[in-house]
Order: structure tokens, then C-alpha cells, then sequence
């Protein structure tokens, strides 16, 4: 990529490898390595602030007995738990098989002439930034993908960052469309507060990454006139990769989108069935997309306190007792947020011993 301008416009096409506009002026450092986010005072205060949070909700709004949640968790079933595992760690090469397609829509694969990573070598990257997610606030991790990618294939940061706020966007669309079905068919005419809340949120967030779709290239003129003239080229790739990314095999898109859900919402019902707790297919889908809807929430790592919440509330209206919904909730967390921190940190260790040669050390990401 040039990153010059010519007549109003950005040229978007760069040669494989080093990225010269991604060196220009404008860039956006991470500010030291990722291990050291972790342990700044503002982490350490979302952390306290989930510990907040679930007191609130376990000593003050629900009548617990965590004698019997503990001996529910130590009861269950470990086949099924290990299914629920196992079925809820196959979503990632699903969702890495998505990004490169994604990935492939703004040119960046091997057909194309760039050295791009295996889909094992993109699940992997994928694996990591979830872990930074899990550690971080504000979902560093989905930046850190971006510089991974870079790193190892030697294209543009901001083109990169673009696919994965396009991936987020088709997750939210595919999750409201998914989680309104499901609702329906759990609650039909009787939808609880909660249920109502998660919902109108998912519904008005896709509408507001609809409109940031449509109007990203109209008025690119206003973000230009508010942004500094350096960083105009870096907006432009930004853009290039939000746009670029639904060019091609939308359908495809959708398709995987909608079986990584799929997988989450079975981890959840094989995590309750080992429990013995009487959870629907429809209902498991329903607070497992509700469950990754409040792992969003910027002011704790990966939504900690407020995702727990959320899902005792909803398996409380689905028919659990206090204690069974806790036991449900405290194993499936230890899948979809203990697991990646524990596995995603000897995976961060192991890769950076094995390079410790790479600019990783200074943890500089360029647009």
C-alpha cells in the first residue's frame, strides 16, 4: 500500500511484505507488551469491579446456598462436560475458516500472491487475541489480532482491523436475528425484562453497525474534515477493510457465522446436561448468546461479573433453581473464559520464547 494520495483519492493495492504507509506518521502503539496491560491499576480495577458485581448479585439479589451449587458442580457428569469442551473449542477453527474468507474479500490470501497463514495458523492467531480479551478491557484483543497478523504476514494494520470490525458486525446481526428466534420459542408471549433487555441491546447495536456500514464510504469527507490530514490514509484502509470484507461469499459468511453460534449454544446444553438441569436446546441457545452479547461490556475482561449475572438471571427464568443455574453458570465460564486464560497464556508464553528476536518486545502496532 502506497498510502499516497492522488487526486482525492488512496491507493488500497500493496505489494506483499513490509507496508510502507503502515510506517507513516499515525501510529497507534499498544504502549509495551501485552503482559504488562494486564497488570496496569485499570485492569486491576475492572477485575475488582466483576468481584463487585457478582457479590451484588449472589449475596444480595439471590438466596444461595453455595454448599449445594458446589455440590452440584462436583456432581456433574465429566463425559459431558468434556463434550461441552470439546464442542465449544471447534468453534474456532470455524471462526477462523470466517476471517479468511474475510481476509480473502480485501485480498489478503495466498491465492492472491500474499504469504497469509494456515487456517491453523489463523486459528491460533484467533485464539490469542480471545485470550487477550479474557485479561484485558475494552477488547484489546481484537487489536492485538490485527498486529499478530501483520507481523506474520506483513500487511496492513488497519485493512486487518477492518475484517475483524466486519466480523463483528455479521456476529451481531447473526446473534439478534438467532437470539429473536430463539426467545420467541423459549418465551413466546411472556419474555422476561431481562430476556427484552438483551435483545432490544443486540437489535440496536447490529442497527448501529448497519448505519456505520452504510454511511463509512458517503461521509468519509466528515471523518476526514475531523481527523488530522495524517491519519486520512490510515481512515481510508480502515474503511477498505470494513467495506471490502462483505464483497464475496456472503452466504458462506453467514453460514459459518451462524454454526459458531450453534456450537456455543450446544456447549451450553451439554454443560446443563451434565448437571441434570432441564434446559431446552432453544433455551441453552438463547443464554448462550446472551452470555456473549454481555462478554462485550468494555469495563471488565471479556464482561466478567456481568456475563455470570446475566446468565443466572435467564436460567432462573427458564426454571433453575438458584443453585443449579449458579452450577450451569460457574462450568460453562470455566469453558468459554477460564480455559482460554489458562490455555491462551501458555500459547502467548510459548510463541514469544520461541521469537524473542521479533519488534513483539516493543509492541508497536502501525495503521
Amino acid at each position: 500500500m502506497t498510502g499516497k494520495r492522488a487526486q482525492g483519492t488512496i491507493e488500497l493495492s500493496e505489494p506483499p511484505g513490509k507496508t510502507p504507509g503502515d510506517d507513516a506518521a499515525g501510529a497507534s502503539p499498544l504502549g509495551g507488551r501485552l503482559g504488562r496491560r494486564v497488570f496496569r491499576p485499570r485492569n486491576a480495577v475492572s477485575f475488582l469491579l466483576a468481584l463487585a458485581v457478582l457479590y451484588l448479585v449472589y449475596q444480595q439479589l439471590l438466596d444461595l446456598d453455595w454448599r449445594e451449587a458446589w455440590a452440584n458442580v462436583r456432581g456433574a457428569s465429566t463425559g459431558l462436560f468434556v463434550f461441552a469442551l470439546a464442542v465449544f473449542y471447534c468453534s474456532f477453527p470455524l471462526r477462523a475458516l470466517r476471517w479468511k474468507a474475510l481476509l480473502g474479500n480485501v485480498g489478503y490470501s495466498r491465492a492472491a500472491g500474499r504469504p497469509m497463514p494456515s487456517a491453523l495458523g489463523l486459528t491460533r492467531i484467533m485464539y490469542i487475541a480471545w485470550f487477550a480479551n479474557c485479561v484485558t478491557v475494552a477488547r484489546l484483543g481484537d487489536a492485538y489480532r490485527g498486529y499478530l497478523l501483520k507481523k506474520e504476514a506483513g500487511v496492513s494494520f488497519a485493512v486487518t482491523l477492518g475484517t475483524v470490525l466486519a466480523e463483528r458486525l455479521l456476529d451481531l446481526l447473526v446473534l439478534a436475528a438467532m437470539m429473536g428466534v430463539g426467545m420467541f420459542v423459549v418465551f413466546g408471549g411472556s419474555l422476561p425484562s431481562e430476556a427484552g433487555g438483551a435483545l432490544a441491546a443486540g437489535l440496536a447495536l447490529s442497527g448501529m453497525g448497519v448505519a456505520g456500514l452504510l454511511y463509512m464510504q458517503r461521509f468519509r469527507w466528515a471523518f476526514e474534515r475531523i481527523l488530522p490530514k495524517r491519519l486520512h490514509a490510515h481512515y481510508s484502509r480502515l474503511e477498505h477493510g470494513v467495506t471490502s470484507s462483505f464483497r464475496g461469499r456472503l452466504p458462506l459468511l453467514v453460514a459459518l457465522s451462524a454454526a459458531g453460534w450453534i456450537f456455543e449454544g450446544t456447549a451450553l446444553y451439554a454443560t446443563a446436561a451434565s448437571l441434570g438441569a432441564p434446559v431446552s436446546v432453544a433455551g441453552a441457545l438463547v443464554v448462550a448468546l446472551t452470555a456473549s452479547l454481555l462478554s462485550a461490556v468494555p469495563i471488565t475482561p471479556a464482561g466478567l461479573g456481568f456475563t455470570e449475572a446475566g446468565m443466572v438471571l435467564l436460567l432462573q427464568w427458564l426454571g433453575l433453581d438458584a443453585a443449579t443455574a449458579t452450577a450451569v453458570t460457574l462450568l460453562f465460564r470455566v469453558i468459554n473464559y477460564w480455559s482460554i486464560v489458562v490455555l491462551g497464556s501458555v500459547l502467548y508464553v510459548f510463541g514469544r520464547n520461541g521469537n524473542r528476536s521479533t519488534t513483539e518486545e516493543r509492541m508497536e502496532l502501525h495503521g
